[in-house]
């Protein structure tokens, strides 16, 4: 569909009159939303009648916003960096063995976990946490389901406790890792998951960290099977290989020391990204005052 303004409308005055539209409001169509000419026959422009005028809104939107421009580039290439330190400082940990550390399969340092049958239990109330329940991008769990024993999914059947480590094995390179607080404890997760329980041997801090490397996900990318749903098995997982240091005191200190460092960046991660949010309001801003007639080159300085 094109929209070609009148020659009392100069077109990039035109263009940035449209950005600020909201095309939400102008859709018909429940399933696939979409707009056409009719769209817009109850729609209306303000505009100046001077050409010039026009023009010289263009420039003071063109200056201003090419400056947000540069201010959205330069924060984000900040919330870039931010990941980029955390994830080579973690890859750093784990590839590179210190001194008094040992190497294990993670087979070696996971206990064996438990299935469970919530039908068995109809009236009981449980929380169901799905592979879609672990926010990929903070690795926290969110939107859980609460459901009764006899409406149990046929999925629901693996029992988690505090401190387990849930790996979702399908999809793996989408990166859904979570630890089980105690809001979770004694609760049910999907078969979608490696519910991995550590032994005495290793604090469950570390494999959290773990998982999360570039190594493991370069590993998951190459033993992956299947096109349309690829997957791998918990052997797959269990197979790998984690550096950690043999102490306990060692091994916590460590994790304390990830665990600052991720709280650190998450923070700097809101920060920047609070930053992005700011400067969308304020093209938005912008472009309504503009189109109100409330522009000035001053004001946008």
């Amino acid at each position: 569909m094109a929209i070609t303004p009148s020659s009392e409308i100069d077109h990039d005055f035109f263009f940035y009159w449209f950005q600020q539209i909201d095309l939400n409001e102008l859709s018909n169509g429940t399933t696939i939303p979409q707009i056409n000419n009719y769209s817009f026959d109850e729609v209306s422009i303000t505009y100046p009648t001077s050409l010039a005028e026009q023009k010289r809104i263009v420039e003071i939107l063109d200056e201003t916003f090419a400056a947000i421009d540069k201010a959205k580039a330069n924060v984000e290439r900040c919330l870039s960096l931010s990941k980029a330190l955390f994830k080579s400082y973690l890859q750093n940990v784990f590839a590179n063995k210190g001194e008094d550390w040992e190497e294990k399969r993670l087979s070696e340092v996971l206990q064996k976990t438990e299935m469970i049958d919530p039908t068995k239990t109809p009236n009981k109330d449980f929380i169901y946490i799905d592979v879609s329940s672990v926010n990929k991008e903070n690795l926290e769990i969110e939107s859980t389901s609460i459901i009764k024993g006899k409406d149990a999914p046929s999925r629901a059947r693996k029992f988690i406790k505090t401190n387990d480590i849930i790996f979702a094995t399908v999809r793996p390179t989408l990166k859904r890792i979570a630890i089980i607080s105690n809001e979770y404890n004694e609760q049910v997760c999907s078969t979608g998951f490696f519910v991995m329980r550590t032994t005495e041997l290793l604090n469950h801090k570390l494999i959290f960290y773990y998982l999360q490397t570039d190594s493991f996900f370069k590993q998951m990318e190459k033993l992956q099977r299947g096109a349309s749903y690829p997957a791998v098995t918990e052997s797959d997982v269990k197979n790998q290989i984690i550096h950690f240091p043999k102490s306990i005191q060692q091994q916590n200190k460590l994790a304390d020391k990830l665990n600052n460092l991720s709280s650190e960046t998450k923070k700097l991660e809101t920060i920047y990204q609070q930053k992005l949010n700011d400067l969308k309001e304020l093209k938005k801003s912008i472009l309504q005052k503009a189109f109100n007639g409330e522009l000035t080159a001053k004001e946008v300085v």
